[in-house]
C-alpha cells in the first residue's frame, strides 16, 4: 500500500471532510472520495461513518488512524537514518514537545547550540501539557518529550534536568492576596481556584489541600494557560499554576508561592524500545550531559 494513500486517510480523519482533505493535499475531490472507498475496500471494513457531510471515524477508523501514524512516524525516523549514514552531516528533523514553564529558558540555548554544530537539523516544537506530550509520544508524533511532575514515567526513559519551578496563585490587582510574598496553603480554603486539568495535577494539589484539613473548591480546569489566566482575570477565581510559565500581560495578574514551597521538578522522556532518528539521539546526548 503507497504511504500516499495513508496520508490521504489521516488528512481526512483530521480535517473531518473528503472536499477540505482535498484542498489542503491539492488533489481532485473525486480522487480523494475513490482512494478512501478503496482503502476501506481493501481492508474489509468501513472507517468512517458519513454523518451529515462529515466523515466521522469507526471504532475500526480510530484504531487504525492511530497504527498509521505510528507507522509513517517509524517510517520517517528510516528515512531520515538512511540519509545520514553515507553523510557526514547530520540531517533531518527533531520533533520535540515541551511543558510550559522556566524550562524552555533552559532548552533554547542547548538548542541554538546544537543548531551551529549541526545545522541541516530542522526542529518541530509542540507546546502542551505532559499527558499530551506523552499521548504524542506514544503514537509516535514526537521523539522527545520535556515534562514536568508529577509524572508516571514507567514506558520511557527518562533524565532529570536541572531546572525548577515552583507552584503559587495568580491573583488579580483586586485580590485581598495582592500584596502578600507567600500564600500559606490554609489561606486559600474557601477561595474558588482554577486549575490544571492533568489528574496527576489534580491529586496532588488534593493533597495539599487535604495536609491543610481542607478541600478543593474548583470553579475551572484549563489545559493551556492563557485560557486560565483570562478566566482568572475575570474574578471567576484564582489560578493555580507555576511560576516559570508565562502568564500573559494582558489578563494583569500577579503570581505569588504557595508556602511551604511546593516544587515542580522536570524530566526529559523518549519511548523505551523505539527507534529514533539520528539527530533526535544525539539531542538527547546533549541535554542529558547538562
Amino acid at each position: 500500500m503507497e504511504t500516499r494513500i495513508l496520508n490521504y486517510f489521516l488528512t481526512v480523519a483530521k480535517l473531518g471532510t473528503i472536499s477540505a482533505a482535498a484542498r489542503a493535499l491539492h488533489i481532485a475531490q473525486p480522487t480523494m472520495s475513490r482512494q478512501i472507498q478503496q482503502l476501506e475496500e481493501q481492508l474489509g471494513t468501513p472507517l468512517f461513518i458519513r454523518e451529515r457531510r462529515r466523515m466521522v471515524l469507526t471504532k475500526a477508523g480510530l484504531a487504525y488512524q492511530l497504527r498509521v501514524e505510528q507507522i509513517l512516524a517509524e517510517l520517517d525516523h528510516a528515512n531520515q537514518l538512511v540519509a545520514t549514514i553515507n553523510n557526514n552531516e547530520l540531517t533531518g528533523k527533531v520533533r520535540i514537545g515541551c511543558v510550559e514553564s522556566s524550562i524552555t529558558k533552559f532548552l533554547m540555548p542547548l538548542l541554538n547550540k546544537f543548531h551551529h554544530q549541526h545545522p541541516q537539523v530542522t526542529y518541530e516544537l509542540f507546546a502542551a501539557d505532559g499527558d499530551l506530550i506523552k499521548n504524542y509520544l506514544d503514537r509516535g508524533n514526537l521523539e522527545i518529550g520535556i515534562v514536568s511532575t508529577p509524572i508516571n514515567a514507567a514506558k520511557y526513559h527518562y533524565v532529570r534536568l536541572p531546572i525548577d519551578d515552583r507552584w503559587g496563585i495568580a491573583v488579580t490587582q483586586d485580590s485581598p492576596f495582592r500584596n502578600q510574598k507567600v500564600i500559606k496553603i490554609n489561606e486559600i480554603k474557601d477561595h474558588p481556584l482554577i486549575i490544571p486539568s492533568r489528574s496527576l495535577v489534580y491529586d496532588e494539589i488534593s493533597n495539599w489541600l487535604k495536609e491543610a484539613e481542607q478541600g478543593l473548591k474548583i470553579v475551572a480546569t484549563y489545559n493551556l494557560l492563557a485560557n486560565g489566566a483570562y478566566l482568572a482575570s475575570s474574578e471567576i477565581g484564582n489560578l493555580v499554576c507555576i511560576e516559570g510559565a508565562p502568564l500573559p500581560p494582558a489578563a494583569n495578574l500577579t503570581f505569588i508561592p504557595l508556602f511551604p514551597k511546593r516544587k515542580l521538578e522536570h524530566y526529559l522522556i523518549w519511548r523505551k524500545g523505539i527507534s529514533i532518528s539520528e539527530p533526535a539521539q544525539q539531542l538527547i546526548n546533549l541535554l542529558r550531559s547538562r
